[in-house]
């Protein structure tokens, strides 16, 4: 049964989830991300040319960056339409500055699908940056190894991914439209080639093993089971995670040059008798961040172009 209609628009949509959610869409698509700019730009008004997400244990990445004179540091709670970061090792920390003359936008606090959050508030940032000027994005995550011989602590560079949401409804109204052959049905690569080039001569100049892989990603919360581990593996994943992929898309949908390192923190389910656990996914990560650093140290003023 319909209800009276709703007091915030005047339109009768109560009583009508479909109805509803396009209404938020709509008003996502019309204003929370130019409210989010605003916001931030109330802070400052440098402009990223870069944009990094940083995964699970990663955020001290962030730290590495210089706020002088024109940057600034915000809790993502602070803005306004900001999913909240609930997970440990994810502090919910925007940061605008500069890193090797470069100017970036960092993120210590990314939002997964299994807090909750749709996958347009899961991408929510991505459109922040790209809003902001941000025209490259680089992705951090922590994963599980699924293939043998990578090793906790080690990085992995991701050349491809599968996506295991079940979904690639990931766009607001009208954003198809606008991406034309950026878009999911375009012939672009998700991933950069120049950007994996770029990544994988730094690696070189800093003599880091940086293998290749497949990166799968799922909504989580739960650690794959060993059973879908070894489907991941019949599929080609070399690696597996509860993120990114979405981010991802959108991303590469927006125009953006995407790529994506992910962090080996421990081998899936069914690999090893160790049970896991989301502290040793955090511990481990924490240690590799001084690798990361090292290798964005070296990659920074080419992966901006």
């Amino acid at each position: 049964m319909r209800g009276a209609p709703d007091p915030r628009h005047g339109l009768d949509t109560v009583g009508d989830p479909v109805a509803e959610r396009e209404q938020w869409l709509a008003a996502h698509a019309a204003h929370h991300v130019p409210e989010t700019v605003r916001a931030i730009r109330e802070r400052t008004a440098l402009v990223p040319r870069l944009a990094i997400v940083l995964g699970s244990g990663l955020g001290g990445v962030a730290d590495a960056l210089s706020t002088a004179p024109d940057g600034a540091v915000m809790a993502t709670a602070d803005l306004p339409h900001w999913p909240r970061s609930t997970v440990t090792g994810h502090a919910g920390r925007l940061v605008l500055g500069t890193w090797r003359g470069v100017r970036l936008a960092v993120l210590a606090g990314r939002i997964h699908f299994y807090e909750g959050y749709g996958l347009d508030q899961v991408t929510f940032p991505v459109r922040v940056f790209h809003a902001l000027g941000a025209r490259v994005l680089v992705l951090t995550n922590a994963v599980g190894a699924i293939r043998r011989g990578l090793s906790p602590g080690s990085l992995v560079l991701v050349k491809d991914q599968l996506n295991f949401h079940g979904t690639r409804g990931l766009f607001l109204p009208g954003e198809l439209a606008e991406a034309g052959e950026r878009g999911p049905f375009g012939p672009r690569p998700v991933y950069a080639p120049r950007l994996q080039d770029v990544l994988r001569r730094s690696a070189r100049a800093v003599a880091m093993p940086l293998p290749e892989g497949i990166l799968q990603g799922g909504p989580g919360p739960s650690y794959e089971t060993a059973a879908e581990v070894r489907a991941a593996d019949a599929w080609g994943a070399d690696c597996a995670c509860m993120s990114t992929v979405t981010e991802a898309l959108v991303g590469a949908g927006l125009g953006l040059e995407v790529a994506a390192l992910s962090c080996v923190t421990n081998a899936a389910t069914g690999l090893t008798d160790q049970p896991l656990t989301h502290d040793e996914v955090t511990e481990v990560a924490d240690r590799a961040a001084s690798s990361l650093t090292r290798l964005f140290e070296r990659a920074l003023p080419e992966l901006a172009g």
